[in-house]
């Protein structure tokens, strides 16, 4: 029978045998060492970047009931061992501790336990190093100019470890970055970022992750300017004397993928453009029927993207040509049975008159006839009958044919003698 030796330690006594610290250092108590329990043999170890694996030899002693671990802390003030896990099997002979720094040192010591709660001598003291962490990505690239999107490029990661990649983008108001997609498996090598803002710079990293959720650093930052939209449109002008349209032409956009220009329309220079027409020219003639009528345009430039320019910032008024001048001092009577009619005339543009002779043929009834191309400013009309009740009106026409409103009526008739 093997002699028994027993020592009463405080825990602060028996763990200075092992050098190191733990995160969470165990409360100070009184631990037994029993020299006769039997001192762990260690098969070995093997570690991965934040993990390592232990394996030693299986404990016979029925005495021993498990395992203590025990494991330092680097980067910390503390230099010693501490226990940092039980294992309570003495048939267990495998152990693995997680969540270590990558690329570190540790030094690792295991002892037996009984019943009782004493514990045998040390194991040797192993320095185990995790290995170093994954490299980031190391091509990452993006492509700009690009409609209201961004499309980013990056290598493949050549570890077999990763599964996956993770898209931050930079918000440049306050300078933070913020995951905007995930993107699973290892081959994968592009994305497309959208609903982006026009003219707007974007930047953006990439980061690979593993199957066993480790995260790499992120890959160098790559910036994205937005496409921006055309220029404004410029050089705008709209007619106001061409008969029953409208002419608007406007300097040719500097674009170099234009697609075309979009002509909006509206009747109050501060009410709602509406979309009118679409066209590739930089000349527009709106054909109207109506004398005078005021119209306000304002016009953009679209490219291939569909992307489209401000609306101008000034509405350009146009209208069409206006009415002639109706004639003046008109004035008219009958004699010898006919009605002769004078006037001045009103306007330049006046070329000729039209005169509108009304009949009453009855108590409710009247008939209405037009003389065109009247050249001289007076009219004589020997078609009259007596006891007839006749109204005319004179217009003026110029060279378009455009008509003046009709004079205010002159009636006239006489009675059979």
């Amino acid at each position: 029978m093997h002699s028994s030796i027993r020592y009463a330690l405080s825990v602060s006594l028996a763990l200075s045998l092992f050098s190191g610290c733990a995160p969470k250092p165990v409360p100070e108590k009184i631990v037994a060492i029993d020299s006769t329990l039997p001192v762990l043999s260690m098969n070995g170890f093997i570690s991965d970047i934040t993990s390592s694996a232990f394996e030693w030899k299986p404990v016979e002693d029925t005495r021993v009931v498990g395992v203590y671990v025990y494991r330092n802390s680097p980067g910390t003030d503390d230099q010693k061992l501490h226990r940092i896990a039980t294992i309570d099997s003495r048939f267990s002979t495998h152990f693995v501790d997680n969540d270590l720094k990558p690329n570190t040192q540790y030094q690792y010591r295991f002892s037996t336990f009984n019943k009782e709660g004493s514990e045998s001598i040390g194991s040797e003291t192993l320095t185990v190093a995790t290995q170093p962490m994954i490299p980031p990505v190391s091509f990452f690239q993006s492509v700009g100019n690009m409609p209201r999107s961004a499309k980013l490029l990056w290598r493949p990661h050549p570890n077999g470890k990763i599964s996956g990649y993770t898209i931050e983008r930079q918000n440049v108001n306050d300078q933070t970055w913020s995951e905007i997609a995930t993107i699973n498996g290892r081959l994968n090598a592009e994305y497309i970022d959208h609903d982006l803002k026009d003219g707007q710079v974007y930047y953006y990293r990439i980061k690979a992750h593993a199957y066993d959720k480790l995260v790499t650093e992120p890959s160098e930052m790559t910036k994205v300017i937005t496409k921006p939209l055309p220029p404004e449109i410029k050089n705008i002008t709209a007619t106001n004397d061409v008969p029953r349209a409208i002419i608007l032409t406007w300097e040719a956009s500097t674009l170099k993928d234009l697609s075309h220009y979009n002509i909006y329309r509206s009747t109050s220079p501060d009410g709602l453009f509406d979309y009118y027409v679409k066209l590739e020219t930089t000349t527009f003639s709106d054909a109207i029927k109506e004398d005078g009528k005021f119209y306000f345009y304002k016009i953009t430039a679209v490219d291939k993207d569909g992307l489209e320019s401000p609306l101008s910032s000034v509405a350009i008024q146009g209208s069409t040509l206006s009415k002639p001048q109706p004639p003046i001092a008109y004035e008219g009577k009958i004699l010898d049975k006919a009605v002769d009619l004078q006037w001045s005339k009103n306007d330049p543009r006046t070329v000729s008159y039209t005169v509108i002779k009304t009949t009453k043929t009855s108590w409710i009834s009247k008939e209405s006839v037009e003389i065109n191309a009247i050249t001289e400013p007076k009219f004589h009309d020997a078609a009259i009958l007596p006891n007839t009740d006749y109204m005319y009106q004179i217009m003026s026409v110029d060279k378009d044919g455009i008509r003046s409103v009709p004079t205010k009526a002159i009636e006239l008739s006489y009675e059979a003698k």
